[in-house]
């Protein structure tokens, strides 16, 4: 894999990916707002983050260890939208009956055998640890494998993270550490139009032998070409790299119940910002296509309205295949 922007066709399907992980996120929320999940955790603001790094995984030969918000991710490496859907409404049913194992608040647990996709524990960092030894196996079979771990800005600060960096680096494993942080508090003073917000890592955090770039994590292509350079780094036996992507995160302000129309949405506000737009990832990745001339809005409008076709049949189904399952 060559550390490259994406191409034409990649970074449409990048598009492709990125409206079905919102149009995903929209139905959950729905979920939420019609009484059937009692908590969300949603990716609206990640999917650049997400689907960047995640279509430069090797889909059944990577290690794939998401953290709770990875839908686009999860999605991105094969995952149906059913599948999430029924993720979601089977955390809820495990919370409900308190079964063991269960949360007060049911996140989503992305395991995902047949991709190599690893169950993210309730313990914030843990997965890291999880991470490092799997890739330290794969370093041990002299295997051409990458794993990839993401983790929130909140994981940052726990002793497993240091941990796990610091074993990575040590050892120069073949592993990528991807860190999605929050900065939308710092767009109310309009200081990722100019600059990245600081940084969420703790002072002297990364180790020696640690690659490390921070990266604008609503601009898809750079994320892209980051994660291209990771890839190969670790594949080619150069060790670890951490990438600290910032992106910025709004949340729903009106949680529109269901009309029979597949073409309802929830409805968002922009970050609190003048330019709150510009910060939305489908926006930029819209107007990077259209920089390069290959925007279309029949292409567009088609694509959107079978996803969202296509995503509320998956949401019925998961509903009903749940519901008698009880």
């Amino acid at each position: 894999m060559m550390s490259t922007a994406p191409s034409s066709a990649i970074l449409r399907d990048i598009y492709a990916k990125m409206l079905l992980t919102r149009i995903v996120d929209d139905r959950v929320w729905r979920l939420y707002a019609q009484g059937y999940i009692d908590f969300v955790t949603s990716s609206h603001g990640h999917e650049a983050a997400q689907v960047g790094s995640a279509i430069c995984i090797e889909v059944g030969k990577d290690f794939t260890l998401p953290y709770y918000r990875d839908q686009g991710v999860v999605l991105t490496i094969g995952m149906t939208p059913y599948e999430v859907f029924r993720t979601c409404l089977h955390s809820q049913r495990l919370q409900q009956k308190g079964q063991p194992g269960s949360t007060k608040m049911p996140i989503q647990h992305w395991g995902y055998q047949k991709h190599n996709t690893i169950t993210s524990p309730v313990p914030v960092a843990t997965q890291l640890l999880h991470a490092a030894g799997i890739a330290f196996a794969s370093k041990l079979r002299k295997a051409a494998v990458v794993t990839v771990a993401y983790c929130g800005d909140d994981a940052t600060n726990e002793p497993d993270f240091a941990e796990s960096l610091n074993f990575a680096a040590n050892h120069s494993l073949p592993i990528v550490f991807i860190c999605e942080q929050d900065c939308t508090p710092f767009l109310a003073h309009d200081s990722f139009a100019t600059s990245l917000p600081p940084s969420c890592m703790p002072r002297d955090a990364l180790p020696a032998g640690m690659a490390y770039q921070r990266i604008d994590g609503t601009d898809v292509t750079a994320v892209y070409t980051a994660m291209c350079q990771a890839m190969l780094n670790a594949r080619e036996g150069r060790g670890p790299t951490f990438l600290e992507m910032a992106l910025a995160r709004s949340q729903p302000t009106v949680l529109l119940p269901y009309s029979g129309d597949p073409s309802t949405m929830v409805q968002y506000a922009p970050p609190p910002s003048n330019a709150g737009k510009l910060f939305d990832p489908l926006v930029r990745c819209r107007h990077s296509l259209q920089e390069q001339g290959i925007w279309d809005d029949e292409w567009a409008n088609q694509l959107s309205t079978r996803m969202m076709t296509e995503v509320e049949r998956a949401l019925q189904d998961a509903l009903r295949d749940t519901l008698q399952s009880k």
